[in-house]
C-alpha cells in the first residue's frame, strides 16, 4: 500500500510539472503583453471545470485585446458566473464591450447595475443611463450617409489615421503591411508586423496614387499616426520608445508609445526629431491633433491623473514652450478609451471612444468648444458608427466628407480607411458671420459670441478672429436660440432671436454698438482748479436708476452709458457735491449721435462755488437768463424753467438763504427800473416757494438800475451809448447767498 501512495504522489507530481510550466510562460507572455502567445496558454490553464479566478481573468483580456469579442464575452461570462463576488468594475466594462461589439444591447444593458455597484463614479454608467435607448436613436438617421471603402489605399492588413495635408492633395495612412525592407518584424501583441507612415497623392476623394512609404519618419519598430502643422513645418508622429537604437522599458519592462516632433529645415528636409517633453518611459503618449493655429496640441495618454484606460489630454505652446498636460476632464473622457483626437479648422473635436452609449466597440465622437473647455461628447450616427471599431475620423471642411477607419465586415484587411459623404453637414445648423461695429461696420476681433438655448443655456461660443468671423454649432434646429456677446467695456449689443432654422451653413453678421462714454471734470468755479473726491450722482430720469462717482485728483469722472445707439435720447440728473460748496443739481439731456465721447462741461456747469456769504448760486449752474415780457412781471413757462434749477439747488443746499436780486438795464427812468424790478424779484421768489422753498429762506428784492455790471449810463450828465448785447448784461437775476 505504501508502494501504491508513493507511485501515485510521483504521477501526480509528473503531471503537475507541465502545468506549472504553462502557468510561468502564460504569465511571462502576459506581462510582455504577448497576447497572441499567451491566450493559447491561458486557454488550456482554463479548460478544465475549476479554472482559477486569475486565469479566467487573464484568457479574457487576451481574447479582448485580440479583438476576438465572442471567446472574450465567453470567458467573460465564465468569470462572472464562477467569481461573481471577485468580478471588478473593469472585467464587466470589457464584458459589457464585448456584448455590444456582438450587437447583444439588451444582455449589456443588465450589467451597468452590477458595474456601477462596483464604481459609483462610473461615467460610461451616466452616459448609457441618459440614453437609454442609444441602439436606435443612432440608427434613425442612416440614410444621410454614403459609405466607400478607400481601395486603392487599403491591403488585407491594417490601414488606419488618414490625415490630409498639402491642401488636401496628399494623404497620410498608417499601415502593418508587409513592406519591402528588410525588418518586417512582428509585434508580439499579436504577431502582426509593425506599423509605418505611408503616403498617396489623391487624384479623387475615392481614388488615389500608389500608396508610398514615409521613410523620413521609419524606425526599426512602431511608426504613426503622423500630422504636419497647417503651415507645413512640423510633424508629430507616434512612435515606439526606441531612442539611440534602445528600446525604452518602464519599470514594469513594459514598451510605451512616445510622441516625436520634426522641423522642416531651410532645405525642405526633416530633422532627426525630438520627443515632446512630455513623454516617459512610464506611460504612453501620442496620436497627436493640432489646433488650426498651432498653439494647442491635443494627444491620447495613460499618463497618471486621468479618467480611465487611455485619456485625451492638452498642452498649450506658449513663448515657445509647451505648457503641463492637461487633462480635457469629464465631459470628455470616460473610464473607457478615449482616443485618436481630430481638430478641424472649425475647432471642432472629434475622437473615439469605448465609454459612450454607442453601437460597440470604438465609436466617433465630436465636442464642440464652450466656455472653460468642450461640452458633453456626442457620438456620430450610423453607419460612420457601428458595433465594430471606427476610429481615426478626419473631416474636410465642407463638413460633409471626409475618412475614417473601421474594422467592420466587408473590408480589404483588418482595419480599412472608408471615405463617407453626407446629405447634409454633420451637424443641422453650421452658424458663421461677422462681429461688427455697428457704425464703422469694422471687424471688432476678440469679441466672444454665445449660442444661448432658451433656458438661457451656453450651448456653444466662439472667439471671433482677427478678421471679425465666428462659427457656431447649432445641434437641433427645432429649437428657438438666440446670439449674445459677452460684456465688452467698449461696446453693448442686443441678444438676436435665431427662429426658423435651416439646415446646412447659415449666416448672421453681429453689430456691436460703441458704448458711449460721458466725460466730465469738476472745478472750483473761483480759480478753475480741479476738484478732488467730488461725489457726483449721476440719475437716469427715465428709468429712475443712477450711479455713483467720484472725481479724481483732476477733478474727471467717467460715466459709460450702454445698450444705446444713435438716435436714441439721454435724461439725466447730475448732482455734484463737495463739503465746502454748493451742491449743484442739474438736468442733462442729449440725443445721441455717431460721436461715442460726449463732454458734459459743454451741457452743464461743473463749476462749484464755495459755500460762502455773497455767493451767487446762479453761477454754480448753467443758468439761462429770465426773461420777462416788457413792462411785466409775469412768471412765463421759459422763465419757470430756469427758477425750477434754483429750486432744485435749494433742496439741496436745505441751510442756505438767498437774496434773489433783480437788475434792469438804464433804459426807462430809475424809479420805473427800480418798482419793475421789485416786482419781477418778489414773483421769482414766490414762485420759488410755491415749489416747496420755506419762506423764511429767500426773498426777493429790485435794484432797478443802480448796480450795473458795466459802464452803460443813459441819464444824467454822462450818457454813454450801449449795444443791445451791453445792456443784457445788465439785465439779470441775481441768487446771492445770505447765510449758509
Amino acid at each position: 500500500m505504501k508502494i501504491f501512495f508513493i507511485f501515485l504522489f510521483l504521477l501526480l507530481a509528473n503531471a503537475a510539472f507541465p502545468q506549472r510550466i504553462a502557468q510561468k510562460m502564460a504569465d511571462n507572455y502576459f506581462d510582455e503583453m504577448s497576447y497572441a502567445s499567451a491566450v493559447d496558454y491561458y486557454r488550456d490553464l482554463c479548460s478544465g471545470s475549476k479554472a482559477e479566478e486569475k486565469n479566467l481573468r487573464k484568457l479574457a483580456v487576451c481574447y479582448f485585446k485580440l479583438q476576438d469579442y465572442e471567446k472574450a464575452a465567453k470567458a467573460y461570462a465564465r468569470l462572472n458566473n464562477t467569481y461573481s463576488s471577485a468580478t471588478s468594475a473593469e472585467d464587466l466594462f470589457n464584458y459589457i464591450q464585448c456584448l455590444k461589439s456582438q450587437g447583444k444591447y439588451a444582455e449589456a444593458d443588465k450589467l451597468w447595475d452590477r458595474l456601477v455597484e462596483k464604481n459609483k463614479n462610473s461615467l460610461s454608467y451616466a452616459a448609457h443611463r441618459l440614453n437609454p435607448a442609444y441602439d436606435v436613436n443612432l440608427k434613425k438617421d442612416s440614410m444621410r450617409y454614403r459609405i466607400y471603402n478607400l481601395e486603392s489605399v487599403n491591403t488585407p492588413y491594417s490601414e488606419f489615421f488618414p490625415f490630409l495635408t498639402g491642401g488636401g492633395k496628399q494623404m497620410m495612412v498608417v499601415s502593418n503591411r508587409r513592406n519591402v525592407s528588410v525588418r518586417n518584424k512582428t509585434f508580439a501583441f499579436d504577431n502582426t508586423y509593425f506599423t509605418d507612415v505611408y503616403t498617396t497623392s489623391m487624384k479623387d476623394s475615392l481614388h488615389t496614387s500608389q500608396v508610398k512609404t514615409f521613410r523620413n519618419v521609419s524606425s526599426a519598430y512602431h511608426d504613426g499616426p503622423a500630422i504636419i502643422s497647417a503651415d507645413g513645418s512640423t510633424m508629430y508622429v507616434t512612435r515606439t520608445n526606441y531612442v539611440d537604437h534602445k528600446l525604452g522599458k518602464s519599470s514594469a519592462r513594459i514598451v510605451n508609445l512616445k510622441l516625436f516632433v520634426f522641423k522642416k529645415d531651410a532645405a525642405g528636409e526633416w530633422d532627426e526629431g525630438q520627443a515632446f517633453p512630455y513623454c516617459s518611459d512610464e506611460y504612453s503618449l501620442g496620436q497627436a491633433a493640432l489646433s488650426l493655429d498651432g498653439k494647442r496640441l491635443y494627444f491620447t495618454s495613460d499618463m497618471p491623473g486621468g479618467f480611465g484606460q487611455t485619456d485625451l489630454w492638452y498642452s498649450d505652446l506658449v513663448n515657445g514652450n509647451w505648457q503641463k498636460p492637461v487633462n480635457m476632464g469629464s465631459d470628455i473622457n470616460t473610464e473607457g478609451q478615449e482616443m485618436f483626437p481630430f481638430i478641424n479648422e472649425q475647432g471642432i473635436l472629434f475622437f473615439a471612444s469605448n465609454g459612450y452609449a454607442g453601437l460597440g466597440g470604438l465609436d466617433i465622437c465630436y465636442a464642440f468648444a464652450g466656455e472653460g473647455g468642450f461640452m458633453d461628447g456626442k457620438l456620430l450616427g450610423y453607419p460612420i458608427n457601428t458595433r465594430f471599431d471606427d476610429f481615426s475620423f478626419y473631416v474636410n471642411p465642407d463638413l460633409r466628407t471626409g475618412y475614417f477607419a473601421s474594422n467592420r465586415p466587408g473590408g480589404k484587411g483588418k482595419d480599412d480607411i472608408y471615405f463617407f459623404s453626407s446629405v447634409s453637414p454633420l451637424f443641422s445648423v453650421f452658424l458663421e458671420g461677422s462681429v461688427l461695429n455697428s457704425y464703422s461696420k469694422k471687424a471688432v476681433p476678440g469679441s466672444k459670441v454665445k449660442l444661448m438655448d432658451g433656458a438661457r443655456r451656453v450651448v456653444d461660443s466662439a472667439i471671433a478672429g482677427a478678421d471679425g468671423k465666428y462659427h457656431l454649432n447649432i445641434p437641433d434646429p427645432s429649437k428657438n436660440y438666440s446670439l449674445e456677446v459677452s460684456k465688452n467695456p467698449d461696446y453693448s449689443s442686443q441678444p438676436i432671436a435665431l427662429k426658423s432654422l435651416k439646415t446646412g451653413r447659415t449666416e448672421q453678421d453681429i453689430l456691436l454698438y460703441p458704448n458711449y462714454e460721458l466725460h466730465c471734470q469738476v472745478v472750483d468755479g473761483a480759480d478753475g482748479a480741479g476738484l478732488d473726491n467730488v461725489r457726483a450722482l449721476l440719475t437716469d430720469r427715465s428709468a429712475g436708476s443712477n450711479e455713483g462717482f467720484a472725481t479724481d485728483g483732476n477733478g474727471r469722472f467717467l460715466a459709460r452709458v450702454t445698450g444705446k445707439r444713435a438716435g436714441d435720447e439721454l435724461h439725466y440728473s447730475l448732482k455734484l457735491e463737495k463739503p465746502g460748496y454748493i451742491t449743484s443739481v442739474q438736468n442733462v439731456d442729449i440725443k445721441l449721435d455717431t460721436a461715442s465721447h460726449i463732454y458734459l462741461n459743454e451741457i452743464v456747469n461743473a463749476a462749484l462755488q464755495k459755500m460762502k456769504k455773497g455767493a451767487d448760486i446762479g453761477k454754480s449752474i448753467k443758468i439761462s437768463p429770465i426773461y420777462f415780457d416788457v413792462a411785466k412781471w409775469d412768471i412765463k413757462p421759459e422763465a419757470a424753467a430756469e427758477l425750477d434749477k434754483i429750486v432744485a439747488v435749494m433742496k439741496e443746499n436745505p441751510t442756505m438763504k438767498i437774496e434773489l436780486g433783480s437788475h434792469t438795464d438804464c433804459r426807462s427812468s430809475k424809479a420805473f427800473n427800480l418798482k419793475l424790478s421789485d416786482k419781477r424779484a418778489k414773483a421769482s421768489a414766490s414762485y420759488i416757494v410755491s415749489k416747496g422753498i420755506d419762506q423764511s429762506r429767500i426773498y426777493g428784492k429790485g435794484y432797478g438800475e443802480s448796480q450795473p455790471i458795466n459802464a452803460c449810463h443813459c441819464e444824467g450828465t454822462v450818457v454813454v451809448p450801449c449795444t443791445e448785447e451791453q445792456h443784457q448784461q445788465n439785465r439779470r437775476t441775481e441768487f446771492i447767498v445770505v447765510t449758509f
